[in-house]
């Protein structure tokens, strides 16, 4: 290993180790906040020092991403988002490992992005054993040899003269203490596996963005796909669907856009009416897409393309209408039975279908590029992710099920107390004071259940600063919540 090959392979594995020692100390055993984002964005800054190939706009959107999701960590307090954040992170930061052989967008096909974390992890591993060898061939130099022994010289001098001082200063005897406490304990021991696990990935990915800068990898063509279904069996498939489903529409146009459950003897309740529309909307629109792609994908036109795009589009507007639907449902379902994270995700999810879809649409213009659609889709989703990290629905979910109070005489405190997080809770405090009495004496006490005693969630460290969870302990506090007092007994 010549002069080069050897500082490089010194500063891969110095900036490894210093990215997971910061993991390692901000997020081994500590709440998400500002540590997530600040972690993120120097994980991706270090894989840009060792990346060297041009052009690599690709692997700046997606790390940008994965940094612009992991500082929601700081922002909201709700438990399921975190963990969301977790796994976006991880897929993007995998995404722009396996980019950096050849960043390029036509490589984000849904074979190449499903599977990312998976392959990027494995990837990573046999990396990192490569460079570990690597690494013991750096070991048997003579000037690396020198360092080895001059540090194994020096360290045991270390250690008698800060022992020796450490009688003679009480700072330097609480750090003796400390550390003996730590070794005697084996506490230390996780902490330890999880670093070796962060720099195991960590050098990975470095060590594979430097190796494969200089050799990019092709992006293969595509081969000519056989097209064995004729324009006729199209026609009849995508035409026949499209007719039932317009006929469908027709019959039941007032069960799919009236109010079905005001009906007398309907039989049909609010839960059914929004449930059967949203299995309406997950089957058929999956199953439609899924139909077009592969008709335009293996069909043939034989100068039918005219009738071919009617019939198409005809039935993705039947979809949409079916989507405009089961949408309204669930407004109704809200209206009825209040709000939920559950229903605003379904609602979320109609969104991006709707958005497919209507990408759908533009690319029956001409020939249909699957892998195109399957990138719009992803950017429609991951900005819809993007806002439900940020924008606070737990406090727009509480605020309006106290609003339906006023007309319904209704309010399901538990719901509110503990089901939503506490991102909620400084909206439940501002608008406790004007709720009529049992709701008021109601709420409080289920908020003084179960934050009393809780201050472990509030005391937190400067790199788990987290917005809403400081917003949270100051409206407790001004409530007169004790966080820091004895836990309530549980009520039977």
């Amino acid at each position: 290993m010549d002069l080069r090959a050897q500082r490089d392979e010194i500063i891969l594995w110095g900036a490894a180790a210093l990215v997971a020692a910061l993991g390692t100390w901000v997020m081994y055993d500590a709440m998400p906040g500002i540590n997530w984002g600040a972690w993120t964005l120097i994980a991706a800054a270090g894989l840009f020092i060792f990346l060297r190939t041009a052009g690599a706009r690709t692997i700046w959107i997606t790390s940008g991403i994965a940094v612009i999701i992991a500082f929601g960590a700081s922002i909201t307090a709700d438990p399921f988002i975190h963990a969301l954040i977790v796994l976006s992170v991880i897929f993007f930061l995998a995404l722009s490992m396996l980019l950096s052989s050849n960043p390029t967008f036509r490589r984000l096909t849904a074979w190449f992005v499903i599977p990312a974390p998976v392959v990027a992890f494995a990837t990573a591993i046999t990396e990192s054993i490569k460079r570990g060898i690597d690494a013991l061939h750096l070991v048997r130099s003579e000037r690396t040899r020198s360092v080895l022994r001059g540090v194994l010289i020096t360290a045991p001098v270390i250690v008698i003269f800060a022992l020796l001082l450490a009688s003679a200063d009480p700072t330097f005897a609480g750090w003796r203490d400390a550390i003996e406490n730590l070794l005697t304990s084996w506490a230390f021991l996780p902490r330890v596996f999880f670093f070796i696990g962060m720099l195991a990935i960590t050098l990975g990915a470095y060590g594979f963005a430097q190796r494969e800068a200089s050799q990019p990898a092709p992006v293969p063509e595509s081969a000519e796909t056989a097209r064995w279904l004729g324009a006729t069996e199209r026609l009849i498939l995508i035409g026949s669907i499209a007719a039932l489903f317009w006929i469908f529409l027709a019959v039941q146009l007032s069960y799919l856009f009236g109010n079905l459950p005001h009906v007398t003897g309907s039989g049909v309740t609010f839960a059914d009416y929004a449930r059967r529309g949203f299995a309406e909307l997950t089957v058929v629109a999956t199953a439609s897409v899924i139909l077009i792609l592969v008709s335009e994908r293996f069909g043939k036109t034989d100068g039918r393309e005219g009738l071919l795009r009617f019939a198409t589009i005809a039935l993705i507007v039947g979809v949409l209408f079916l989507l405009v639907s089961a949408f309204n449902r669930v407004l109704l379902y809200e209206a009825a039975y209040g709000y939920t994270t559950a229903r605003l995700y379904a609602q979320c999810y109609m969104i991006v279908v709707a958005a497919a879809l209507i990408a759908l649409i533009w690319e029956i213009r001409g020939p249909i590029q699957p892998q195109r659609l399957f990138r719009v889709a992803g950017l429609v989703a991951t900005v819809v992710f993007v806002v439900l990290v940020y924008w606070n629905h737990h406090a727009w979910i509480a605020g309006r099920n106290i609003d339906r109070l006023a007309t319904t005489g209704r309010l399901d405190v538990t719901y509110l107390t503990r089901d939503l997080s506490l991102n909620a809770v400084p909206t439940l405090t501002t608008r406790l004071t004007a709720l009529p009495e049992p709701f008021r004496s109601e709420l409080q006490r289920a908020l003084v259940s179960r934050y009393t005693g809780r201050s472990r969630i509030f005391n937190r460290e400067w790199y788990e600063w987290n917005l809403r969870t400081n917003q949270a302990r100051d409206a407790l506090v001004h409530l007169g919540i004790k966080l820091d007092g004895p836990r309530p007994p549980a009520t039977q």
